[in-house]
């Protein structure tokens, strides 16, 4: 991995994970093995700040992915990242962000459509239908030097064998706009589909993701620079002109490897709908 040391690296999976509750510090220092005081001091030579105050950063993050992607009401959005109530929300959110989170919605949505982010020309969309998906994956950062290539080597090496027999094609999934969260903040998961979830349980920050059945929409890319303008058009335009609302988890490109030696494309973006 990069710079930052497992137990670091699990305590974000956590609390990445649980972006729609108060997550206690007890709690997670209790699941990672640390005293909280011990986790406090790593975590923020790590990122730079407390558990508790990137917990409440990467929440306020995804109220505004839902605020721009989505057509929930401000009251669904606070709902969905843990606040209660509307008001708390609110005046979190606009000290956070500078704006209310209906001022944010409107002027993000502006933004992108002057800026020519969704275009009328953008790469066809499909919808498809899928069974219950499985992946192991591990986390990566935005500032993290190595390559996606050498993380899945690092994560294949800490495969038991039978694993290693389930795996299909690669896959990346990314949980951040770069318009919404700093740079070296920016997550992804790295790692493999696999034909089945195993028994064998990875240690953190290597997990199972699995991706329950529904229907997500899907493009092929040229390139992976393709990606984020591709993805705004799929949640913005084409999700409103179909009467369709994205998920805003889950959001995944697929290495279709055997693919290239027919001369077709091989990145594929999928984005769940709700």
């Amino acid at each position: 991995m990069d710079s930052r040391e497992f137990d670091v690296a699990a305590t974000e999976v956590i609390l990445h994970e649980h972006t729609n509750i108060l997550m206690p510090m007890t709690l997670v220092a209790q699941q990672v093995g640390l005293s909280c005081s011990h986790l406090r001091r790593k975590f923020k030579q790590s990122f730079g700040v407390t558990p508790t105050d990137y917990h409440a950063a990467i929440r306020l993050d995804r109220a505004a992915m839902l605020l721009i992607y989505t057509r929930k009401s401000i009251m669904e959005v606070a709902l969905e990242c843990g606040y209660q109530d509307h008001a708390a929300f609110s005046r979190v959110f606009r000290r956070h962000f500078g704006s209310s989170p209906r001022g944010y919605r409107e002027s993000m949505r502006m933004e992108i459509a002057t800026n020519g982010l969704v275009r009328d020309d953008a790469t066809p969309v499909n919808v498809i239908d899928h069974e219950e998906e499985y992946f192991l994956v591990m986390r990566s950062f935005g500032d993290d030097k190595n390559s996606e290539e050498s993380l899945r080597q690092m994560l294949l090496s800490m495969c038991p064998q039978h694993a290693k027999e389930s795996i299909v094609e690669s896959v990346c999934f990314y949980y951040d706009d770069p318009n919404i969260t700093p740079t070296h903040r920016m997550r992804k998961d790295v790692g493999y589909r696999m034909t089945r979830r195993a028994t064998w349980n990875p240690p953190l920050p290597l997990r199972w993701v699995t991706v329950p059945a529904g229907r997500s929409m899907s493009a092929t890319l040229g390139s992976e620079k393709d990606r984020e303008q591709c993805f705004k058009h799929m949640a913005i335009r084409w999700a409103q002109e179909h009467n369709e609302q994205i998920r805003v988890d889950h959001s995944r490109v697929i290495y279709h490897e055997g693919m290239r030696d027919a001369g077709m494309k091989s990145l594929e973006l999928r984005v769940p709908l709700d």
